[in-house]
């Protein structure tokens, strides 16, 4: 029997445009669950059910771990003793 390649090229801003909301939550949970994305990533998807604050909380810590080489001695230690607090 004849051997035949099928090879698709897909423009990756193409596939996600194509998909619907549940679509693109099974999407990003399967980089988070990949390693991918951090997992802050996923539960800023149910921000319609968190309060004001919260959610202004949460994007603030997101903004925060992009900036770690940015962060003086100081401000790492005082997160580091949040930390400790809270985990």
């Amino acid at each position: 029997m004849p051997y035949f390649s099928t090879d698709v090229d897909v423009d990756v801003d193409e596939f996600v445009s194509s998909c619907n909301k549940r679509e693109i939550k099974q999407l990003i949970d399967t980089l988070v669950e990949d390693g991918h994305l951090p997992d802050i990533v996923a539960s800023q998807g149910s921000k319609g059910y968190l309060g004001y604050y919260e959610s202004e909380f949460i994007e603030n810590l997101s903004k925060i771990g992009g900036r770690y080489y940015q962060l003086s001695k100081e401000d790492e230690e005082l997160l580091e003793n949040i930390f400790k607090k809270y985990l």
